[in-house]
């Protein structure tokens, strides 16, 4: 349930950067409709973490959604600003930057759904914040098991080695 206008932003921004990003990771890399679309995502998850910042109605102060609304966007800057100043190396530290910011993204939509869902609605604050961990945590193993793939298929498809030299 949304309960304010930050929070309706919040949700319709995440769920933008859901579709954005899964889009960015399908097409091509390098062309143009893969930046334009990058910089959507970029924006949607800049607005995400944003907002995420400016929600205290479940805790009332910064508390742990906050801390990874905080990381969440450092990896987001991280990743805008490798093609921009294009150093050694940058195209592999881009994708790993942006595919950390979305598997994040996924872990807390994974958590969000969740919690939220009507069957959990017995549980203890303490409980659902433990059920919303492990769910995150097990998105988040999950993609760093699969991100070797990921980053040898994309680097591959910009036609650069798989390892580095």
């Amino acid at each position: 349930m949304i309960h304010s206008a930050m929070g309706g932003m919040h949700a319709v921004a995440a769920l933008a950067a859901i579709l954005l990003g899964l889009t960015v990771i399908l097409l091509p890399k390098g062309r143009a409709l893969h930046r334009l679309l990058g910089l959507a995502y970029i924006f949607s998850m800049l607005t995400t973490c944003i907002s995420a910042l400016l929600l205290y109605r479940m805790t009332g102060h910064f508390g742990l959604f906050h801390f990874f609304a905080v990381v969440s966007l450092i990896g987001v800057i991280m990743g805008l600003v490798q093609p921009l100043f294009r150093q050694p190396d940058w195209t592999r530290r881009h994708l790993i930057w942006l595919a950390w910011s979305y598997l994040g993204l996924l872990a807390a939509a994974a958590t969000e759904a969740a919690v939220r869902l009507p069957m959990l609605k017995h549980l203890a604050n303490g409980e659902t914040f433990m059920l919303g961990g492990a769910i995150s945590l097990v998105v988040m193993v999950i993609g760093w098991a699969m991100m070797p793939h990921w980053t040898r298929k994309a680097l591959a498809g910009v036609g650069m080695p798989a390892s580095r030299n």
